[in-house]
């Protein structure tokens, strides 16, 4: 730790992973810092005559709009190279959380700096704390086109793949139609498309997300969840189905009987 002029850190070393400054955040540590809220001390490296910033930017730029001369800081030494890596491991379990556009800027930082255009996607993956595919997709577009096309190509088979359940239709039943009875109306198939379309999002998702397993955890509840919903309309659908066939068949009698007269 050390205590330095605010105006002796560098932030434009190539050590800013984010995108854009979130300036509502900014704003939200400035009004805490009013009230003598205690933050962090901000990370730096030192080549021996430049601080550079690797890892509280949203609190360097609250601290410069207070007007802030001094401040402690903690710093380690090592190169502008050294310094781009430690920016690297930032905002991994702290701070505003690193949006999905922010962690590609990471991504492509990362393949920038010197040898590592070299490393695996894997050894990235964890220098940069996301996922192995993720930094697949970045580096290589046509592996995340690929990913893409899997996916809906998964999907694609899952909704050509409509059974039909055998006791829904008997001989007897096709008096109520020649399809399957009740069929669904145009605004329940567009709710199914909706639902597809959030399945094919939360994979998408999946495959993005620098943790695959809790994202995976997510989904798989959220997928029991929407099995149960669909299970249940579809003994909804039978019923009325099964109402439905009744009900014509009664009618069919009486006309019947009022032929008969």
């Amino acid at each position: 730790m050390k205590r330095i002029n605010i105006d002796a850190i560098r932030i434009d070393g190539g050590t800013q992973c984010r995108v854009v400054i979130d300036q509502p955040t900014v704003y939200t540590y400035l009004e805490a810092m009013k009230e003598d809220a205690k933050f962090p001390l901000m990370d730096t490296t030192f080549d021996g005559v430049t601080y550079w910033l690797t890892d509280g930017f949203h609190r360097y730029h609250a601290y410069k709009l207070l007007g802030i001369k001094e401040i402690d800081i903690n710093y380690v030494a090592g190169t502008l190279r050294d310094a781009q890596i430690a920016a690297l491991k930032a905002n991994g379990k702290h701070g505003k959380p690193l949006t999905n556009e922010d962690k590609r800027n990471k991504v492509k930082m990362a393949l920038e700096i010197e040898g590592f255009d070299k490393l695996t996607d894997a050894e990235i993956a964890r220098y940069c704390d996301v996922s192995k595919p993720f930094v697949a997709a970045v580096r290589r577009p046509e592996a995340k086109e690929q990913q893409r096309q899997n996916v809906e190509k998964h999907f694609s088979k899952k909704g050509s793949k409509k059974e039909k359940p055998s006791n829904l239709i008997t001989d007897d039943d096709k008096v109520a139609s020649s399809s399957d009875g009740v069929a669904p109306d145009d605004e329940e198939m567009k709710a199914t498309e909706l639902a597809i379309q959030a399945d094919q999002e939360a994979m998408y998702k999946l495959l993005e997300s620098d943790d695959a397993l809790a994202t995976a955890h997510e989904e798989i509840k959220r997928l029991n969840l929407r099995n149960a919903q669909l299970e249940t309309r579809l003994h909804g659908l039978m019923n009325e189905r099964n109402e439905a066939v009744k009900m014509v068949k009664d009618l069919q009698k009486q006309l019947d009987k009022l032929r008969a007269k």
